[in-house]
């Protein structure tokens, strides 16, 4: 079987041109039209509707698509058990994580993984959650290291690790919010809020926050990163909720304007998508991970059992 026909239509359809789909694929525009002109009279069916703009899969090539991608994933299991069958300790593994998560998480794990590892490459997708859930579906990243919940029954998970969220206010923020063992977030609800944007797991956070003391937060600012969002909230912008892992990068054990929402948990996994061929060397990453978070010493994080 030719499985460099089947990522080329594949490649096609994801960037919805010839010209992106050959720069991607390293070819010349005319030999990846001739390639699929020569197959498409091959299958006596058109693949591509050529008239749209950008252009579109007929009925047919929708079909094509769909059993091309599932050839290509028995195609990777295949691989991934062969690498265990011959209890090598080479190979390849995608991970993707968020882009804040990854600062914490990866210096821990890697340094570790590669005494152990030295000849297995680790390539790392940074990505919102919503993106990491997309990419473990279609098979492009091996396991991701996410923030629950998923959004998606198709992933599964193992809890690694649990944080605990904390509410950053402005430095000098005086107010009953102080006096109380268990934070009430309806007296901030004529407060400046610094949001991470949607997709998030913390914004998915905050969100359910916010609904459940029945008020729309008054946000003054959407950034990306949750550092950002910190850094903004102690120089007096406004309130921002970070977990404690941010509380603990950034050394505020000191300081008095954050405050712990007792009842709320960030909860760290590893996920990968139902019925997928974990290797051995993938297991030995997820079990190393476990291990770095819990032995951290002075660690916010706390275990999962």
């Amino acid at each position: 079987m030719d499985f460099h026909q089947l990522e080329y239509v594949i490649a096609i359809a994801e960037e919805k041109s010839f010209s992106k789909a050959a720069k991607k694929l390293y070819i010349s525009q005319p030999s990846l039209s001739e390639y699929i002109m020569r197959l498409e009279k091959q299958l006596e069916v058109k693949l591509f509707d050529r008239s749209t703009s950008p252009l579109t899969l007929t009925f047919a090539g929708e079909k094509y698509i769909e059993t091309a991608k599932n050839i290509l994933n028995s195609k990777k299991r295949l691989m991934k058990e062969l690498y265990d069958i011959s209890d090598s300790k080479k190979g390849r593994i995608t991970i993707g994580i968020p882009v804040p998560t990854e600062r914490y998480i990866l210096p821990l794990v890697l340094p570790q993984f590669y005494k152990k590892f030295p000849n297995v490459e680790i390539v790392i997708e940074g990505h919102s959650a919503r993106q990491l859930e997309e990419l473990l579906i279609v098979g492009k990243i091996d396991i991701a290291i996410m923030h629950l919940p998923t959004q998606d029954s198709r992933i599964v998970y193992e809890p690694i690790s649990i944080e605990r969220v904390f509410l950053i206010a402005p430095p000098g923020y005086n107010t009953e919010i102080e006096k109380r063992q268990k934070l009430d977030f309806t007296c901030l609800k004529n407060e400046k809020f610094i949001l991470i944007k949607p997709g998030h797991r913390m914004r998915f956070i905050a969100d359910e926050l916010f609904k459940r003391a029945q008020f729309e937060p008054n946000i003054l600012i959407e950034v990306r990163n949750i550092d950002t969002a910190y850094n903004l909230a102690n120089s007096g912008m406004g309130f921002t909720l970070v977990p404690e892992s941010v509380i603990s990068f950034f050394n505020t054990n000191n300081y008095k304007n954050y405050f712990l929402i007792d009842d709320i948990n960030f909860i760290l996994a590893v996920a990968y998508r139902k019925g997928e061929y974990i290797t051995k060397v993938c297991h030995e990453f997820i079990k190393i991970t476990k291990e770095a978070l819990v032995s951290k010493q002075g660690s916010v994080f706390s275990p999962l059992e």
